[in-house]
């Protein structure tokens, strides 16, 4: 979801990437390029056709309203919107925006590619929105509370960077 959580969840968050940080060993999940990422695991080097089948997916939810918690069409939150739409593309990715920034290779945005996932963090580094970058300085996501799933410039303000998958 798009809200930061609080508690035993964000100080696990916080313990894995600390070790991940310290260059902990990929498990022989993490070892080899999938296109697929479960819950802890990482995912690299994601096609650019499945990339595109994945905005393919979220541009034709446009219209559909937020939903907070909202995981499928009908009602989108940010992280349900681009969960749904990379499974569409055969991605799995987990269901917070948090999670999902865990999923793949942070990149700076300066260096962000179309099919990127962009995020904006709290001043303690917590992801709490996240939208598909579709390039030239636009995204499409699940705003907020009483918008719809749109296309629009990409934001500044709190904007942290961007996931590679």
């Amino acid at each position: 979801m798009c809200r930061p959580r609080s508690g035993v969840r964000a100080l696990a968050v916080a313990a894995l990437a600390a070790v991940l940080a310290l260059g902990a060993a990929p498990g022989p999940a993490q070892a080899a390029p999938a296109a697929r990422a479960v819950q802890g695991e990482r995912v690299h080097q994601l096609s650019s056709s499945a990339a595109e089948k994945a905005i393919e997916a979220a541009e034709g939810q446009k219209g559909t309203p937020y939903s907070w918690g909202g995981s499928k069409p009908g009602g989108f939150d940010c992280s349900g919107l681009v969960q749904w739409s990379f499974k569409q593309a055969g991605v799995s990715l987990p269901r917070v925006a948090q999670d999902q920034v865990s999923a793949g290779t942070r990149v700076s945005y300066s260096n962000a590619r179309r099919g990127d996932l962009l995020y904006w963090a709290d001043s303690g580094g917590y992801a709490y929105h996240v939208a598909i970058y579709l390039g030239d300085g636009r995204m499409i996501d699940a705003p907020r509370s009483g918008d719809k799933v749109r296309e629009r410039d990409v934001t500044s303000y709190n904007l942290a960077g961007a996931v590679r998958l």
